[in-house]
């Protein structure tokens, strides 16, 4: 039996989303030049004292892959600040950052500066969090395989920002107890034309859709101890969730809710381009 992680605060907080077309775009370029969409997105925040989790991002770089160069070359993307409430972002929806031409060519890694986070519970509490030093550089997010522009196109690819290890409550978040949280940004990237999405619904076993249940998406590994959450989502009141810029692959999910024994569905297929539907009924804990 694979090990299955205990449910703890799990976003996908954000995504810049950068769309990849195969074929030619309508709207003219300059010559040798492709283009490229920025987006963010986000899943619910798994904590029902959580109204808002507010991030401010003032800049977005690429890097441009020069295989005879040493020297790293970045273009700006983005230079406004720019304020979310990443909880106004679920099951799919994104937020548009930035629509860029680039020049044709390779690109393999985004940089994303946050200025400023914070978390305001449902009382109205509010805690601004400290920034890593780390990130004064901005936040590295490596792009695998790399970007590839080519010209007259549009190329489109998914950062993923996972707030279940990002944002860290302190204290114990079941019984109501925050004292603050850790912001420790996580990024994954995605290349869109490579990746699929999953969808479904979640009732109980009286046909009831069950609102906030926790969906993960966990990649399998040989050693059980170390497989991976590729992405996480939660439920709406209608029971429904979206996983988005999920790469082509099989894996195995998995739905857990207070009061509800977790149901776990192995071998999920994801086709790039393709939407797989995958719905779960959880059973009532004795």
């Amino acid at each position: 039996m694979k090990k299955i992680g205990t449910i703890i605060t799990t976003i996908i907080l954000g995504a810049l989303l950068i769309m990849a077309c195969s074929q030619n775009d309508s709207t003219e370029f300059a010559d040798g030049n492709g283009k490229i969409n920025v987006y963010l997105t986000d899943a619910p925040f798994p904590i029902s004292l959580v109204s808002q989790t507010i991030v401010t991002i003032n800049k977005v770089e690429i890097r441009k892959h020069e295989n005879d160069s040493t020297e790293a070359i970045f273009i700006s993307l983005m230079e406004e600040a720019f304020e979310i409430d990443l909880l106004t972002l679920s099951n799919g929806i994104t937020e548009q950052l930035a629509s860029v031409e680039l020049e044709a060519g390779s690109y393999d890694l985004i940089r994303m500066h946050v200025t400023d986070a914070k978390v305001i519970l449902t009382d109205g509490s509010e805690f601004d969090l400290k920034i890593p030093s780390g990130t004064s550089s901005g936040l590295k997010i490596k792009i695998q395989p790399e970007i590839t522009i080519a010209s007259g196109q549009t190329t489109d690819v998914l950062l993923d920002f996972d707030v279940s290890k990002s944002f860290v409550v302190k204290g114990n978040w079941k019984d109501g107890n925050i004292k603050g949280f850790n912001f420790k940004p996580v990024v994954r990237g995605v290349l869109l034309d490579r990746a699929g999405r999953i969808k479904g619904r979640v009732t109980d076993t009286t046909a009831i859709a069950l609102e906030n249940a926790a969906i993960k998406l966990w990649e399998e590994i040989n050693d059980v101890d170390n497989d991976s959450i590729v992405a996480t989502a939660f439920t709406n009141p209608e029971g429904q969730y979206q996983l988005i810029g999920i790469p082509e692959g099989t894996y195995y999910m998995t739905a857990e809710r207070d009061s509800f024994q977790t149901d776990t569905i192995w071998n999920v297929d994801v086709l790039k381009g393709e939407s797989s539907q995958i719905d779960f009924v959880l059973t009532p804990e004795p």
